[in-house]
């Protein structure tokens, strides 16, 4: 058995078309590899990039948000004046379940 696997691998390596394709292979394989392995890096390059950019713009939008809500806030009886605002003299408020409430669209 080992002698007829021994003259079967002398066969092979023997015959030169069998050692170029084999190197051909070996080749693309590696070539293959490499090619794979630098576009994973690129890949997680533009993630980590990406993630960064994520967690500033989420920071951005956290202040933005904070400033909106401080001028909201900021808003008193003078300003709201200003603005033409005027202050209910007799508020009428809608209970639920009560029958003699309705709403209306009348600016009168």
């Amino acid at each position: 058995m080992a002698n007829f696997i021994r003259q079967n691998t002398k066969t092979l390596v023997m015959h030169r078309s069998t050692n170029f394709v084999l190197l051909g292979l070996i080749f693309l394989a590696l070539l293959s590899y490499v090619y794979f392995a630098r576009l994973t890096v690129y890949t997680l390059t533009a993630l980590e990039k990406t993630k960064i950019q994520m967690q500033s713009l989420s920071i951005n939008v956290s202040e933005m948000e904070s400033k909106r809500l401080s001028m909201e806030n900021g808003i008193n009886e003078e300003k709201a004046l200003q603005m033409g605002f005027v202050e209910v003299s007799n508020p009428i408020f809608i209970v639920k379940g009560s029958k003699n409430t309705a709403l209306s669209l009348k600016t009168d």
